[in-house]
């Protein structure tokens, strides 16, 4: 209700919030107008819990101008952001869904096809880390397709931001999906981009079989389960099994 209420609004007099697109734990996702080119994106509205945040908003501007000038046809595009009354971010739109979506569908990917996705998300990865970006949060919602099937992952940065500026929900609950963190990400230490690799193939195992690996009852225990053990990849991943096993192991050094 909350969200249908903000339809019609116009965020720095230029994006016309259209339709609710989805909520998470940081932000509001809203379909938009922008008045000015004339084109559909999508607008990213943070909770206002982090709008009165110093230490947030500081690490967010500079997240939001570093991101902005990623360019990988991988990467979703970056097209604007303020933290003027409200923080929001503003990217291309796309049309075909989240992997998040498609499986709350029910629908499950075969290995070739999670061979596809698993590429085209670690060739966004891939340049990312190269420059100095750790992604910190790739999940199903972040990996999202457009029309065209083409992947993107989202993201980039905002997780960064929230992470180092310590903030929590209201319920007290720490920001960030447990179940696809890596054992160092468990542990609190500091990650780089092999933190990443470890997720998304908890992503791509999820994606085939339906289930994530580790996932128990409570946060602590879901974190607990992957801290002594490398990560089990069924026979059903086919030829896939090999570098997933790989990108699971408990040390980061192990991982591609």
């Amino acid at each position: 209700t909350r969200m249908t209420e903000q339809i019609g609004r116009v965020l720095g007099g230029r994006y016309r919030l259209l339709s609710p697109l989805g909520s998470g734990a940081s932000a509001q996702v809203y379909l938009a107008d922008d008045v000015r080119l004339r084109r559909r994106v999508a607008v990213k509205v943070l909770h206002p819990g982090l709008a009165d945040d110093e230490s947030f908003l500081r690490r967010f501007r500079a997240e939001a101008q570093a991101t902005a000038a990623l360019s990988h046809p991988h990467l979703l595009a970056v097209y604007d952001w303020s933290d003027d009354e409200v923080p929001y971010l503003v990217t291309e739109f796309l049309g075909g869904g989240s992997l998040r979506s498609m499986l709350d569908r029910g629908k499950l990917l075969s290995p070739a096809q999670a061979l596809v996705v698993g590429l085209e998300a670690a060739r966004a990865l891939d340049y990312a880390h190269r420059q100095g970006f750790v992604h910190r949060d790739i999940k199903p919602a972040n990996l999202l397709f457009g029309s065209d099937a083409r992947l993107r992952v989202a993201d980039f940065g905002l997780a960064r931001a929230i992470a180092e500026a310590g903030w929590t929900e209201p319920a007290g609950a720490v920001l960030g999906t447990a179940r696809y963190a890596s054992p160092e990400q468990a542990r609190g230490e500091s990650v780089d981009g092999r933190s990443d690799i470890y997720s998304l193939a908890l992503v791509l195992l999820e994606a085939v079989t339906g289930a994530v690996p580790f996932s128990a009852d409570t946060t602590i225990a879901t974190l607990m389960a992957r801290l002594e053990h490398p990560l089990v990849v069924p026979d059903e991943m086919g030829p896939l099994a090999t570098v997933l096993a790989q990108a699971g192991g408990l040390d980061p050094g192990e991982r591609p």
